[in-house]
Order: C-alpha cells, then sequence, then structure tokens
C-alpha cells in the first residue's frame, strides 16, 4: 500500500464509525402528573346536623326574636280593637230605653206630619185646577216636579202639575215634567197618558216628527192603554 494513501484511509474510516453510531439520547424522565383532590366524606351525623358558626346562630335568633316582637304587636292591637268594641256595645247597652224610644217617636210624627202636609197641599191644587184657577195650582206644586219621595201623594202631585202647565200653554215645562213623569213611575196609571200629553205638546210647538216618535213610544210601551188608541188615532190623522 503506498504510504501517501494511508492518510486518506484513516479519515474515511473515522468517519465512517462516526455515521454509523447511534445517537446518545437524554434519560427519559416520566411526566409528573398532579395528584387527583381527596374526597372528603363526610360522616352521617355532619350531613343530619351539620355544624353553624356562631354568627349565623346570632342572626337566626335575632331574625326570630323580631317575628315574635311583631306577633305580640298583633296581638296588643286586635285586644285594644276588642276592648273598645266591648265599651262600645256596654255605653250602647247602658243608654236608657225610654231616649231611643223618645227619638223614634218624634221622627215618626215628623214623618206623619210631612205627609200630612203633601196631602193638604194636593187636595188645595186639586181644587184650585178644578176651579180652573190653573195658575195657582202650579204655584202650589212648585215643589212636586221632582216626585219627591215617590209616594202616592207626592206622584198624584207631579201629575197635576204636568197638566196645570199643560192648561196654561207652559208646554216646555209640560214636556220636561211629562217625561220625567214617566221616567220615575213607569208603571204608573197616569204614565201612558203623561207620555200622550207630552207628544200633544210637541206637536203643538210645531215639532211634528218629534211628536210621531213619542207617540210611537208609547203604542209600544202600553200597548193596551186608551192613550195608545188615541196615539194611533192621531198618527193615523196626521
Amino acid at each position: 500500500m503506498n504510504h501517501k494513501t494511508l492518510p486518506i484511509l484513516l479519515s474515511f474510516l473515522l468517519t465512517a464509525c462516526a455515521v454509523s453510531r447511534p445517537p446518545v439520547s437524554a434519560p427519559h424522565t416520566p411526566a409528573t402528573q398532579p395528584e387527583p383532590p381527596k374526597h372528603v366524606v363526610k360522616t352521617e351525623e355532619e350531613v343530619l346536623y351539620p355544624t353553624i358558626d356562631t354568627e349565623t346562630q346570632i342572626n337566626q335568633l335575632g331574625i326570630q326574636i323580631a317575628r315574635l316582637e311583631q306577633q305580640v304587636q298583633t296581638l296588643q292591637t286586635r285586644i285594644q280593637q276588642l276592648e273598645r268594641r266591648n265599651q262600645t256595645r256596654t255605653t250602647s247597652t247602658l243608654r236608657p230605653r225610654s231616649a231611643a224610644s223618645s227619638i223614634s217617636a218624634d221622627e215618626a210624627a215628623q214623618t206623619q206630619q210631612i205627609q200630612q202636609n203633601a196631602a193638604q197641599t194636593l187636595q188645595r191644587a186639586q181644587s184650585q185646577y178644578q176651579s180652573g184657577q190653573f195658575k195657582a195650582a202650579v204655584e202650589t206644586l212648585k215643589h212636586a216636579e221632582s216626585g219627591g219621595d215617590g209616594s202616592d201623594t207626592a206622584r198624584k202631585s207631579m201629575y197635576l202639575l204636568m197638566q196645570s202647565h199643560q192648561r196654561l200653554n207652559n208646554c216646555e215645562s209640560a214636556i220636561n215634567i211629562g217625561n220625567r213623569f214617566v221616567g220615575r213611575f213607569r208603571n204608573s196609571q197616569e204614565a201612558p197618558e203623561a207620555l200622550f200629553n207630552v207628544g200633544q205638546c210637541q206637536y203643538n210647538m210645531q215639532q211634528h216628527d218629534i211628536a210621531k216618535v213619542t207617540w210611537r213610544k208609547l203604542i209600544q210601551t202600553y200597548p193596551d192603554s186608551s192613550a195608545a188608541k188615541r196615539a194611533h188615532q192621531q198618527l193615523n190623522k196626521k
């Protein structure tokens, strides 16, 4: 072998050994995993009877005390109401019966006196109407235009007042009072006549169409009355 080629050959061998040698890997260190959380198992006594700290116990006691104070206040208010009611009953029981009887007797006497005055007023107005003093009758019955207390005397007075106004040709007053009369005493025997007279006054005031409407209402509301028959005649004639 030529001495010149020896160094080249040694270099080639060293290179081949370096390439064929496997790399040295670092030692494998296993990864550190976190430890699982420890599960605390409570005993049966701890579940049924949990421990409450001192502050929570104080708060709960304060709430209970406030509720009890409110209940006590409610009971005291109720007791005061019952005491006042008993005092009222006792006072009314101790009131002399003679005084109560006297008040009732006075009220009955006043009511009877009012009724007598109304009846006398109606009689005076009837006499004035029959004698043709229609203006005097209107003045006598001037407080009867609303129907008063709804009694028979009040009803008759209101109807006579309407008739008196009609006799005086006070058609507006007769119409107003007549309409109120029908509204107040719808089921009375005078109601059909009052409604007929309202229509007649309307016709006399040249309110022919309105009068016809009133008479048709009369026929529809009181079909069996004599006033309804006259209303039929008026509608056919006019």
